[in-house]
């Protein structure tokens, strides 16, 4: 009987140290390591933009992580966040500075402060950071100087700047090519990672800032001139030949694409009117005929990847805090309030 119980006491013992030696130590992911991340650009004569974060699961948000964090704000004004692996660059225009941060519990890790110039929007290609800067205004308020810095990213250190046309702005990483739209000028330029060289430079509608990749692997580019009016544009970057081209609302800004990649999203946010949320089939050769949203102040917009609801940032006058509105379709779910001018969301899941 004793031997019985010695034996099944020794098997008891070996499962439990099999089970723990074949499950490995969970660590925390962090407080941030999933949910909705808000820019808050801030106001350009406080200089006080920062982050928030909004917990879908829990509907709750948190203020200023940054500080939360690390005990003190950003600061600066906050033109974007790049994500990339377990890091986020916080990119601020005004300060001309990166701050880098660990992505899950933005933990400051260190701060990039030279060879940037009015930075706008980073991408990483070929293990190497591409930051567009704008550099300075000359006296017909044309940005001749701009460029885009390269960063190395185990040193977070700028090695290289790389000459672009007016106004570096948007930046997509493609086929392993980096394009920038020049948005002082007509067109995109494409820059061989390997080298670190523009290789050829593409026509499109005037003033182009940002893009979009849809499901066929085809790119979408908005252009947003004062001048001329806004514009979408479908490239394929395969033969750098412009597919289609069409008006599309005045003062046109943050385009997005749904998680199907066949719908398009922009805000028309034109001076002095009630802004436009309005969407677009990849398929259309004209703008929609309606606005899908209307509203006052929309200044930042986000389509959630993976539940499809649509976020808006409004800046309310810049008078104080923004206000973040969710949308199913054109239905208003609720709302909550953020940093001052709310610009754009990233979505972690």
């Amino acid at each position: 009987m004793k031997k019985t119980i010695y034996l099944v006491i020794l098997w008891l013992g070996s499962t439990i140290f099999i089970s723990a030696c074949s499950t490995p130590e969970q660590k925390p992911k962090g407080e941030y390591a999933t949910g909705i991340f808000i820019v808050n650009e801030g106001n350009f004569s406080e200089s006080n933009g920062d982050i928030s974060f909004y917990d879908e699961a829990t509907s709750t948000v948190t203020q200023d992580i940054f500080n939360k964090a690390n005990g003190v704000s950003t600061g600066g004004i906050i033109q974007s966040v790049y994500f990339y692996k377990n890091f986020a660059f916080i990119i601020d225009q005004l300060g001309n500075r990166i701050e880098v941060v660990e992505a899950a519990t933005f933990k400051s890790i260190a701060t990039i402060e030279e060879g940037l110039s009015t930075p706008r929007y980073m991408v990483v290609a070929n293990n190497k950071g591409y930051v567009s800067n704008w550099g300075s205004f000359d006296n017909n308020f044309d940005l001749p100087d701009s460029y885009v810095a390269v960063i190395d990213l185990s040193s977070y250190t700028v090695t290289k700047s790389i000459d672009i046309g007016n106004g570096a702005e948007g930046l997509l990483e493609y086929g392993g090519s980096v394009y920038v739209a020049d948005s002082y000028a007509n067109t995109i330029e494409s820059i061989d990672p390997n080298t670190d060289t523009v290789k050829e430079s593409i026509t499109v509608a005037d003033s182009p800032v940002g893009f979009a990749e849809d499901k066929n692997g085809k790119v979408w580019v908005l252009s947003s001139s004062f001048l001329s009016g806004s514009a979408l544009s479908q490239l394929d970057l395969a033969s750098s030949r412009v597919l289609k081209t069409f008006s599309v609302g005045a003062s046109a800004k943050s385009l997005t694409i749904n998680n199907a990649g066949d719908q398009l999203y922009y805000l028309s946010a034109p001076y002095g009117a009630n802004a436009q949320v309005r969407t677009v089939s990849i398929d259309a050769s004209s703008d929609a005929t309606e606005a899908l949203i209307t509203a006052a102040n929309l200044y930042g917009l986000g389509v959630d990847p993976g539940t499809g609801i649509i976020y808006l940032g409004n800046h309310n006058g810049f008078q104080g805090n923004g206000t973040v509105l969710r949308y199913d379709g054109a239905t208003l779910l609720d709302n909550f309030p953020v940093g001052i001018a709310p610009n754009g969301f990233i979505f972690r899941k």
